[in-house]
C-alpha cells in the first residue's frame, strides 16, 4: 500500500514552468533597438555620428532657400539612403524647349549625384547639381560657391557633400555647411517636379539667377 501511494504523489507533481524572463532584460533589448533606429536615423541625416541634421546659422539663414517659394517641398525619390562610400558626379543632359527645362529622373536615383548645364536666355551657361537626400527627397540647385567660384562636388563615405575647388563640406541633408571656406555660403536650391520619368527645374528662377554677395566670412 505505502508504495502505491507514494506513486500517486509523485503522479500529481507539476510540471517544471520556464523561467520568467527577467524585467532587467527585457528593458536592456528595449533600449538597444531605440538606440539602433537613432544610429541609423542619424547616418541617413548625413554624416556620420550626428544626432541630427545641424541647425543652420544666422549668416546662411539669410540665404538659404532664397529662390524657393513659401512651403516648398522637394519631391520624394528614393527611400532613406545611408551613404558609406564616395560618389562622383555622373554628367546627364538636360532638355529645354519652349515647354520647360528636365532632366532624366532615372540617372539621379541610380548614382545618387549628378551634374548638368543650364543655357540661359541671355547666352550664360549655369552648372547645375541634383541629388538625392539621405530622405530620399531630391535637391536641385546651382552647383556654385561663390568664394572659390567651385562648380564640382561629391558626395563623401561619411554622409556629407564637398566641393571639389576648396573642400566645403555641407550637410547632404539640409545643405548647411559643416567646415571650410565657404560653409556660409549654401548652395542655391531651385524649385522642382517629377512628372513621369523627368525631373522639371523651374527655369524662371535661373533666367535671374545672380550669385550671393561676398559679404560673410570666407576661410
Amino acid at each position: 500500500m505505502a508504495k502505491n501511494k507514494k506513486k500517486r504523489v509523485a503522479t500529481t507533481q507539476k510540471a517544471p514552468t520556464a523561467p520568467k524572463k527577467s524585467p532587467r532584460n527585457i528593458w536592456i533589448v528595449a533600449v538597444l533597438a531605440v538606440a539602433a533606429v537613432a544610429v541609423f536615423v542619424a547616418l541617413a541625416n548625413g554624416g556620420s555620428g550626428d544626432p541630427a541634421s545641424p541647425a543652420s546659422s544666422k549668416a546662411e539663414q539669410d540665404y538659404a532657400g532664397r529662390l524657393l517659394p513659401a512651403g516648398y517641398e522637394a519631391p520624394k525619390v528614393a527611400d532613406m539612403i545611408v551613404y558609406t562610400k564616395a560618389i562622383p558626379m555622373t554628367d546627364v543632359g538636360a532638355t529645354q524647349d519652349a515647354s520647360g527645362f528636365s532632366i532624366p529622373l532615372d540617372p539621379v536615383v541610380a548614382n545618387k549625384i549628378v551634374r548638368f548645364d543650364y543655357q540661359r536666355p541671355d547666352g550664360k551657361t549655369l552648372p547645375m547639381i541634383a541629388y538625392a537626400r539621405p530622405s530620399g527627397r531630391l535637391f536641385v540647385g546651382v552647383s556654385y560657391c561663390p568664394p572659390c567660384q567651385g562648380v564640382g562636388q561629391r558626395i563623401e563615405a561619411d554622409g556629407t557633400l564637398t566641393c571639389e575647388s576648396c573642400g566645403t563640406r555641407r550637410n547632404l541633408e539640409n545643405n548647411v555647411g559643416l567646415s571650410g571656406a565657404c560653409k556660409l555660403y549654401p548652395l542655391d536650391e531651385v524649385p522642382s517636379t517629377v512628372a513621369g520619368d523627368r525631373i522639371v527645374v523651374d527655369s524662371s528662377v535661373l533666367d535671374s539667377w545672380t550669385a550671393q554677395p561676398l559679404d560673410r566670412p570666407v576661410g
